[in-house]
């Protein structure tokens, strides 16, 4: 067959202009020709797109069709302090996000976790999951091929190991639906999100599955697909949230009434009876687990740090709960799946690696740092959140910080916050409504740091 036919009929040949130019050429010569042709097309001047600090030649595997790049504003959260498995100390968390308020918020709900004593997150365990699917004439030989292959665990991972060091297969969970067989894959992949290397070395295991005439009889076997949608793979599902794909991870805290009073502006009997409203309206809509916004939290250090953004899909899903305790409010964050990684990917991206540096998330086991920072940082959004809504502040924070014009009195424009005094507020009102709270214990800080602890005084 010529060049110029396909399935024996003429193709005709190709608009000039109307694709884009260098297609496969990783270099800036390539990308400025790219961009020149896409200012063609479109008319549009596109001129913040000229300069980039970023090497094309480095990116081969993380896009095609390089023209630019897209700046997102980086703002710094914290700090907050950490009793975890794999992180100790204080902490502060890069957001990127465009959402004003968002980083103010998770900084008050840091301060008043610091005060409170700080912090515990454990990461309990990891799961990256593929599920390809084989499809059978009939039900009988679906059944059969279910029962045969979990027996060749060992061999599977064998093939497994002769793709990837990293990879190493935990468990073969075949799932039958009629007359097809949805085989879940489940694997942990060290500081890798992995869900690429989980994708070849399925398909290599597959490949071993489809070459035995024991497990795959001659006409029984239809199709083979690498993913039948059973994994969970940047979708949110109530799989992924009981049985978690990526890393699970927990966090919890103490909040001594005082701190619920000075700080998040509201009381625990309030809070804890504003929690349980919206935990009653996550249930009747359907939500996939019950939290404020942790999907806030999980995008803005998603981006910031070079992960499949795609992922927060997943990712985004948490259990918070609050509940009364004698002397104040008990929080609690499970997120059940956080599908990152501090190699592989954006990681190797020079802000992106420097941002993961300035957490300690280089290195083995930094994975697991990354994901109970992420589990810390989401509880503290979650408890300011929550606060801001039962004392009334939600709209008002998003008025003063949220918006894209300055508020205005009597026509004049005008700052809300002082410049002196914005680094240090809350997401509470301007005049708090008067309240007598109660003494607040202040943490001693953590061994090695020399940062003194906010006094109780501090908004």
């Amino acid at each position: 067959m010529s060049s110029g036919e396909r399935h024996g009929r003429p193709v005709p040949p190709r608009a000039p202009g109307r694709y884009v130019p260098a297609r496969g050429v990783y270099t800036e010569e390539a990308r400025l020709r790219r961009l020149s042709w896409l200012r063609s097309v479109t008319g549009a001047a596109l001129d913040s797109l000229h300069h980039t600090r970023l090497d094309a030649a480095a990116l081969t595997g993380n896009i095609e069709g390089l023209v630019g790049t897209v700046e997102i504003p980086v703002g710094v959260a914290g700090p907050l302090l950490f009793h975890g498995t794999h992180v100790q100390g204080e902490v502060y968390a890069p957001m990127a996000t465009t959402e004003g308020a968002l980083v103010s918020s998770a900084t008050r709900g840091a301060l008043a976790v610091t005060m409170a004593g700080g912090v515990s997150t454990h990461a309990l365990s990891q799961a990256m999951t593929r599920a390809p699917v084989f499809a059978f004439s009939r039900l009988a030989g679906a059944a059969r091929f279910a029962s045969a292959v979990v027996q060749h665990l060992g061999d599977l991972r064998t093939a497994v190991g002769q793709v990837s060091r990293h990879a190493v297969l935990v468990s073969v969970e075949p799932v039958v639906l009629g007359r097809t067989v949805h085989l879940r894959f489940r694997y942990t992949t060290g500081d890798a999100s992995g869900q690429n290397m989980t994708t070849a070395c399925t398909w290599h295991a597959c490949q071993w599955i489809l070459r035995q005439p024991y497990l795959v009889a001659d006409g029984e076997l239809e199709s083979f697909l690498i993913e039948g949608n059973t994994s969970g793979d940047k979708k949110a599902s109530a799989q992924a949230v009981a049985e978690g794909r990526g890393i699970r991870v927990a966090a919890d805290c103490l909040l001594p009434a005082g701190i619920v009073e000075r700080v998040l502006r509201t009381t625990p009997d309030e809070l804890v009876g504003g929690y349980r409203h919206i935990t009653a309206g996550a249930v009747h809509s359907g939500v996939l687990g019950s939290h404020a916004n942790t999907a806030n939290m999980v995008a803005a250090i998603f981006t910031a740090t070079g992960q499949d953004i795609a992922c927060v899909h997943e990712s985004g899903s948490g259990q918070f709960v609050l509940e009364r305790t004698p002397d104040g409010v008990y929080a609690s964050m499970t997120l059940p799946g956080l599908a990152l990684g501090t190699v592989g990917g954006g990681t190797h991206l020079p802000t992106q690696r420097e941002l993961l540096a300035a957490m300690g998330c280089a290195g083995p086991g930094s994975a697991a740092r990354l994901a109970e920072i992420i589990a810390g940082f989401a509880l503290a959004l979650d408890l300011s959140t929550v606060s801001a809504a039962v004392s009334g502040d939600f709209v008002g924070a998003h008025e003063r910080l949220g918006r894209n014009r300055p508020p205005h009195r009597n026509g004049v424009p005008r700052r809300t916050v002082p410049p002196a005094a914005a680094e240090r507020r809350t997401d509470g009102p301007a005049t708090p409504a008067p309240r007598e709270p109660g003494p607040a214990a202040v943490p001693h800080p953590a061994p090695g740091h020399d940062r003194a602890a906010p006094s109780p005084g501090e908004p």
